[in-house]
């Protein structure tokens, strides 16, 4: 499990804005599906804006560490390919 530097979340952070509205509404559709049950079970209040912000920023940040990935590199995918 790798886990992130710092500076992948500000990055994460600062492109969340510019987040398509197909992909933000897509993320929330399935985190939807995981359910409000399954978010209380694992400690949270429930599918809250917070968790779904948080979730959203996960995923950002995910792809912030998949864009820089040396191994993607020498295969020649592009960062923006990823994000």
């Amino acid at each position: 499990m790798q886990i992130p530097a710092a500076m992948f979340i500000e990055s994460a952070a600062d492109q969340m804005p510019k987040l398509s509205d197909f992909v933000r509404n897509d993320q929330l559709k399935e985190l939807a599906s995981f359910g409000d049950l399954r978010a209380q079970e694992l400690g949270a209040s429930g599918l809250s804006d917070d968790f779904k912000i948080g979730y959203t920023l996960g995923l950002q940040t995910a792809r912030t560490v998949v864009a820089g990935s040396p191994a993607l590199m020498v295969k020649g995918v592009k960062p923006d390919d990823v994000l």
